[in-house]
């Protein structure tokens, strides 16, 4: 079943830059290409999650599609805590909730572009915000290129583009593991394995945008080594559009 509450009871493109770097290069393809950005917020006590985790995962075989699965723990009450959940993707959803839902915050949910919420189980909804975000977004992609290197993450942001001249925003990188599997123990789905894609281990605010050309760097021993990648996305106000999304291929501790 989807799971429902109030955030009152609980004290989320259109044409992206897509950016994949590796062993200091930065790669980008053309600012025209489509990249969408599709987070899911799920947890392990809810029934319609394990499906909505392979759409996720289906969605992550697309070209132009980058996903982020940010498990939840306010489910927890019921009988089986998330092995993966941290408070903070509930806040996010929460902030998300404030924006798109009237406060409603449930799983699954899929937030496409930063703009548009769905059930995360749902692939023909999920696929319409898709279009539909992308369309509205298509004029507004901003230039993102990333590289590691000396131990450090570069990243180098482009200007807003005309007409929307977006004046504030955020710089985040996600570290994330490609797959994971956890059997659930108890609750709605006991005895169920269920297989992540791109779950996130920790988001980090790496720094506001301004709408102008800017240059940030992080040394990568700040960051979760709980990851085989980092994506790393520009998004518009406190939590708006997704602008630009870069996937970096990196490994920690040696790997």
């Amino acid at each position: 079943m989807t799971r429902l509450a109030s955030v009152g009871q609980l004290f989320l493109m259109g044409a992206l830059a897509f950016t994949c770097a590796a062993g200091g290069k930065s790669l980008a393809t053309p600012a025209n290409e489509p990249t969408s950005v599709v987070e899911l917020f799920s947890s392990q006590g809810c029934s319609l999650c394990p499906p909505a985790h392979r759409i996720l995962q289906q969605l992550s075989l697309r070209p132009g599609i980058v996903v982020l699965s940010f498990p939840v723990n306010y489910w927890d009450y019921l009988g089986w805590r998330d092995t993966l959940a941290r408070p903070e993707h509930g806040e996010r959803q929460r902030n998300y909730a404030a924006l798109l839902t009237k406060g409603e915050v449930f799983t699954p949910l899929a937030v496409v572009n930063g703009m548009r919420n769905c059930v995360g189980s749902d692939l023909p909804e999920i696929e319409t915000a898709i279009k539909a975000t992308s369309t509205s977004l298509r004029n507004q992609s901003v230039l993102l290129s990333v590289r590691h290197e000396d131990g450090n993450l570069f990243v180098d942001v482009g200007e807003s583009a005309a007409p929307m001249r977006h004046r504030s925003g955020k710089l985040w990188v996600a570290t994330v593991l490609r797959s994971r599997s956890q059997k659930i123990g108890a609750g709605d789905n006991a005895g169920q394995l269920v297989t992540y894609t791109n779950v996130v281990r920790r988001l980090t605010d790496a720094g506001d945008w301004q709408g102008a050309p800017a240059s940030y760097s992080l040394p990568l021993d700040a960051l979760s080594k709980d990851g085989d990648m980092l994506v790393v996305f520009l998004q518009t106000g406190k939590l708006g559009p997704i602008l630009a999304a870069t996937i970096v291929e990196i490994g920690f501790n040696g790997n």
